[in-house]
């Protein structure tokens, strides 16, 4: 495993990178420094075919993008092991790694790059920032709804796919039940909402990943065509 910081490359670089990922532009277009602020808590992870990103237990605050190649997914199986078949494949463009930093909770699965994938890169955000509601010292108010907005737009995607292959799941419409803000924009009260929105999703997620790990359901190869359009247009 190679860890680069982003600082380590030239900027512009950096820039057109960033640029095809919502949260980063959304950002930037909000406030420069604001951007420069979640750079400096950036960083780009090389992993060599097979090797582990993240682990079981595992406790951080980090949020990954996928940028190239592709990872596998596997969660605990009954017996406590590694369940041998992936739960899912993530592939270009998607995020990951934000239920951890959602709940306060260790990892619950396995993060590894593809056994066939020769190349594959993953852009890592430190987000222990986002994570206290109530500081704004140097996050802004409209940084962090800018997150959460993005965080909630992910999970109710992961969820929908889910929902999609298992309608008639006790689950399939869980994430459908949570009540919507309907106050002021751009305000607390919307941030905590969509906190809460986010944390919430997350568990639901976490219930949905617990049934995979079980054995009773069987995940199958989805199609990331709409994921990825929404989160690279």
């Amino acid at each position: 495993m190679e860890i680069t910081p982003l600082s380590a490359y030239p900027r512009d670089a950096v820039d057109r990178l960033l640029n095809v990922i919502h949260l980063f532009r959304d950002i930037r277009a909000s406030s420069e420094w604001q951007y420069d602020v979640l750079l400096k808590r950036s960083q780009l992870t090389s992993l060599a075919p097979g090797e582990k990103l993240l682990g079981v237990g595992d406790v951080d605050q980090w949020v990954y993008f996928l940028l190239r190649g592709d990872l596998q997914v596997h969660v605990a199986s009954v017996d406590g092991g590694t369940a041998g078949r992936p739960l899912a494949t993530i592939r270009p463009g998607e995020l990951f790694g934000d239920l951890a930093m959602l709940l306060a909770e260790p990892r619950s699965a396995d993060v590894v790059a593809a056994p066939t994938s020769r190349d594959t890169q993953v852009l890592g955000v430190d987000c222990t920032l986002f994570a206290d509601l109530e500081d704004f010292s140097l996050l802004h108010l409209p940084t962090k709804l800018v997150f959460y907005r993005n965080m909630v737009h992910s999970l109710r995607w992961k969820l929908e796919v889910y929902r999609s292959k298992y309608p008639s799941h006790e689950l399939a419409n869980s994430h459908r039940k949570l009540k919507l803000y309907t106050g002021p924009k751009n305000s607390r009260d919307e941030l905590l909402a969509l906190a809460d929105q986010a944390r919430a999703l997350a568990r639901i997620l976490l219930d949905w990943n617990a049934e995979f790990g079980s054995g009773d359901l069987v995940d199958e190869k989805s199609d990331m065509s709409d994921f990825l359009e929404s989160m690279l247009s």
